[in-house]
């Protein structure tokens, strides 16, 4: 007998309405994935569809959706090892077919189109694997995932194509068919901050490894300070042009402003700059010292940030030295980098007093801008006083 969550009736009605990508959204135990095997099953059953599920590798396979298929299919009085062939992990019963696959290289995901494709723990997989298994998909896109951070769901398909998404979050309340024991194992993380917002209530979480984790996106008054720090870190063609305006108030770093595009001349890029700061002073990158110039030929007061040995650790210790980073909704890029700034790992592992250089345009502009206080915080470091 078929037992179905609410979820299950979500992702249907998504599927009805043929909308391109059914994205999954939850908490632990939420029956996301369940869900969505058992109206796969029932597609594969009444339909000659060709299903791709794709996991991380077969291990993972194996210890997610082909652990679950077979209750899955009980509930459909099919038994599942008599229609699936191990060899080729392709379960067939019905019209359909089902196949379970893991891509560890991109060429290998160039191979034969599907109908229907399904990515599980979707956050652990590379996006340009993902991307050659969408445009090789004809109909609908499933995906789950735990939002354990901010991933290629958020920065690509609901920020580019959210007319063609559907967002369905879900938690353990979801799951009319869960057991007291788990409910209360689950609901005695709630002094556990992280684990409790990513598995108790199914929303996005800080990843494991950021640099800050002392920020958060807040709507509040943009033009309410009395004084601003302005700051622009230089790229055109692979890397953004960025202009970050900021305030500093109660020990509390607020993002006001972004400018964040790629392919901005520097003719293009002035103007909108001193629509932003006025007669205000930004600090910029040194390492472009033609563009400096040019922009003051334009009328911007642009100043040069002479960069040296240990300032990007420096800049990092002042933002991390705020007690909350507060950034508007109106500068997403730079949320974006806050989520996925990230410390080296060597080869065990184990974080290094070093960032990864990615995720860090907008970040580079933060240091910029507040350079001056950064050296008075430097300052008073090495004199060991107050000043």
């Amino acid at each position: 007998m078929l037992k179905c969550s609410n979820v299950f009736d979500r992702n249907f009605a998504e599927y009805k309405k043929n909308t391109r990508y059914i994205i999954n959204q939850g908490g632990t135990s939420s029956t996301k994935t369940f869900s969505i095997l058992q109206l796969l099953t029932a597609i594969c059953l009444k339909y000659n569809k060709q299903i791709d599920i794709v996991g991380l590798s077969v291990p993972h396979l194996k210890s997610g959706v082909l652990n679950d298929m077979p209750f899955v299919c009980e509930q459909f009085g099919i038994d599942f090892s008599s229609c699936y062939k191990e060899t080729d992990r392709q379960f067939k019963a019905g019209r359909g077919k089902i196949n379970f696959l893991a891509f560890d290289k991109l060429g290998k995901a160039h191979g034969g189109r599907r109908d229907i494709l399904y990515m599980n723990e979707a956050n652990h997989l590379n996006y340009n694997i993902v991307e050659q298994l969408m445009v090789r998909t004809r109909e609908s896109v499933f995906i789950d995932y735990n939002p354990t951070n901010e991933f290629w769901v958020h920065t690509k398909l609901l920020k580019d194509e959210p007319d063609k998404s559907a967002l369905i979050r879900s938690t353990y309340k979801d799951n009319p068919f869960l057991e007291q024991t788990i409910i209360d194992m689950i609901e005695s993380k709630k002094g556990n901050n992280n684990f409790w917002r990513v598995y108790g209530l199914g929303e996005l979480g800080i990843a494991e490894g950021l640099v800050f984790d002392n920020f958060e996106c807040e709507d509040f008054d943009k033009n309410r300070f009395s004084r601003y720090y302005n700051g622009i870190d230089w790229g055109f063609s692979n890397d953004p042009f960025v202009c970050i305006r900021v305030a500093v108030e109660n020990d509390k770093l607020y993002i006001c402003d972004e400018i964040y595009q790629k392919k901005l001349l520097n003719k293009e890029a002035a103007p909108l700059v001193n629509e932003l700061i006025g007669s205000g002073y930004v600090y910029c990158d040194s390492a472009e010292p033609k563009s400096i110039a040019e922009f003051q030929s334009l009328g911007v007061n642009a100043v040069e940030v002479k960069k040296g040995p240990g300032s990007i650790e420096s800049g990092i210790k002042h933002i991390q030295s705020y007690s909350k980073v507060i950034i508007h909704p109106s500068c997403p890029n730079t949320l974006t980098e806050f989520r996925n700034y990230e410390w080296k790992q060597d080869k065990n592992g184990d974080y290094l007093p070093m960032p990864v250089d990615a995720f860090n345009h907008a970040i580079d502009a933060i240091r910029y801008a507040l350079n001056d206080l950064i050296g008075s915080n430097m300052i008073t470091t090495i004199k060991g006083l107050r000043l």
